[in-house]
């Protein structure tokens, strides 16, 4: 194994009044290559091996990005979309950039990102070979081929741009489904600006918060799951009043919101049996055909991307609600655009898909109380005058202190980074 730099870092802390964690100190340690920071390591074939990671701004973090925002905040370099362009191109992290004048919009998704050689899957770790490398990286001064700016990507006057996270251009890059969180948004928008409709202020803040508080599975997701169930009728009791509440659900827009405050969610039940079947559906759609060990592999990939513990409201960014509908989709014989090399739900079979969805189901029944959904128990939200059931608390947004003033849990809202609104004259 070559040699290896040591790059050591020791952090210490004092109590403050906005954190009172006791003091103390830490050192950190990382290992550096050529390639990049060593993020683990292995023994292959009884030989030393290292898996590095290599940022594309390590040591350019100022340069050139500097040039890039100082033009942003140049008017004489900002007059066109396409001066827009130039500015956001010279930024070498990847961010997501827009703009707006009198009579255009436009975005750019800015980074520096590397050319690679034909055959190399990002996704995939290997060998630190020439042939393997960023296409003309040098080692030393740490430079390599960066896409060029045309191909990063762009678009001006679009009839309107959501900004969710979502995938940035069509077949770009790795990581997304055919579900995102932004399909919320853009279902509310769409209508409002239908023909020669225009869309308010008001419109759009309004479609804002209402997809704020849509779970992004109810809305997206169940109608394929209820279309394979009902391929036949539901005879046990128990099931068909569940398939039913899911179904009221899905049709009044699957919220998770408390509209008059009293402390319970418009549709508990619902919320309730959905929560409790989401990690047992999925488990049994893929389990069967993956395997134990290869889906404990996946299970990550495949998990519910609403993460309560935190409390930070931001969720259903993941793929798995994408691919938990393909694979029904495909189930069903429906139309299924790149579809996957096998159908997962019952092992191509829809009987036995049907089947183990609603096996699924009734195991998630037995599984709804408190204490496994939502331990944490019932809490204060904001000003409301009650208490807030424990299902509301668990998906609640928590603050950070700033300095000494604190900021009571509010009722979840999907958390973007910004929630802006501009109008320009």
């Amino acid at each position: 194994m070559p040699a290896l730099d040591v790059l050591e870092r020791t952090n210490s802390w004092q109590p403050t009044p906005a954190d009172q964690t006791p003091p103390g100190s830490q050192t950190l340690t990382a290992l550096r290559t050529k390639v990049g920071i060593v993020i683990a390591k292995a023994t292959i074939d009884g030989k030393p091996y290292a898996y590095t990671e290599l940022r594309d701004t390590y040591f350019h973090e100022v340069d050139p990005s500097a040039f890039g925002f100082a033009s942003f905040n140049n008017p004489r370099k900002m007059r066109t979309p396409h001066d827009f362009f130039r500015s956001a191109c010279q930024i070498s992290y990847t961010f997501n950039w827009f703009y707006i004048n009198r009579h255009h919009i436009a975005y750019f998704n800015s980074g520096q990102n590397p050319v690679r050689p034909k055959g190399v899957d990002p996704n995939l770790p290997t060998l630190a070979r020439k042939r393997f490398l960023w296409r003309n990286f040098d080692p030393d001064a740490l430079t390599e081929d960066s896409t060029r700016c045309r191909k990063h990507p762009h678009v001006v006057d679009q009839r309107y741009l959501t900004s969710w996270n979502n995938r940035q251009a069509p077949d770009y890059n790795v990581g997304f489904s055919s579900i995102f969180r932004s399909d919320m948004l853009d279902e509310r928008i769409k209508p409002d600006i239908r023909g020669d409709k225009k869309i308010t202020l008001k419109q759009l803040i309004a479609d804002m918060e209402d997809a704020g508080t849509v779970d992004l599975r109810g809305d997206r997701t169940l109608p394929w799951l209820l279309r394979v169930i009902r391929t036949k009728p539901v005879r046990d009791p128990a099931l068909k009043h569940a398939v039913n509440v899911l179904a009221a659900w899905q049709r009044s827009g699957a919220h998770r919101i408390d509209r008059d405050r009293d402390g319970n969610y418009d549709d508990a039940e619902a919320v309730r049996i959905m929560d409790a079947w989401w990690p047992r559906l999925v488990e049994a759609q893929f389990e069967p055909k993956l395997g134990d060990e290869l889906y404990d592999r996946v299970a990550g990939t495949l998990a519910d991307d609403h993460n309560r513990t935190d409390h930070l409201g931001s969720a259903f960014q993941g793929a798995a609600y994408g691919i938990v509908a393909k694979d029904l989709r495909d189930a069903l014989g429906a139309h299924v655009r790149g579809r996957y090399s096998l159908v997962y739900c019952g092992r191509g079979k829809l009987g036995k898909c049907r089947g183990a969805l609603l096996d699924s189901l009734r195991d998630a029944l037995g599984h709804m109380s408190d204490a496994e959904l939502y331990p944490d128990g019932p809490c204060e939200l904001g000003t409301d005058e009650h208490p807030a059931s424990a299902q509301a608390c668990a998906d609640s947004v928590d603050y950070r202190a700033v300095g000494a003033i604190t900021q009571p849990r509010t009722p979840w809202i999907n958390r973007p980074t910004f929630q802006q609104a501009i109008r320009v004259k």
